[in-house]
């Protein structure tokens, strides 16, 4: 999104329902950060004209259309962020070792995204040191 001369990232996504004049129809809401100003952009495609368009709103404009479309709303940004707390997109391998005297005794492989969110993939452990543990 750009205002004030600056381009910056909407803070939220709303993907909303296809009606029968437009489908793809998302809307990104954003506060300009050197003014502070509320935004929307409402981002359509037009099925009769085969073309996409972009909508901006500012303050009233932006509180008026996100009221209007609150109820064609499927999905958001900031829900799916908070629903999945695994990770999501794109992810990386982590592995961890754990010592235990100076010996490897486990290793922790971890899928990890870049939102901080990571999950336990797979355990291994030195079969050596736990059959010892283990009597």
């Amino acid at each position: 999104m750009r205002h004030c001369n600056s381009v910056f990232s909407a803070s939220d996504i709303w993907y909303l329902l296809d009606t029968e004049e437009q489908d793809e129809r998302k809307l990104y809401i954003a506060n300009c950060p050197i003014c502070n100003k509320r935004m929307a952009l409402y981002y359509y495609h037009d099925i009769k004209a085969n073309c996409y368009f972009e909508k901006y709103y500012y303050s009233g404009g932006a509180d008026k259309i996100k009221e209007r479309l609150k109820k064609d709303v499927t999905s958001t940004m900031l829900g799916f962020r908070d629903k999945y707390k695994a990770p999501s997109g794109f992810k990386y391998g982590k592995n961890v070792e754990v010592k235990r005297k100076g010996k490897t005794v486990e290793i922790r492989q971890y899928a990890c995204d870049f939102n901080g969110n990571r999950i336990l993939v797979k355990r291994i452990t030195n079969t050596n040191d736990a059959t010892k543990r283990q009597k």
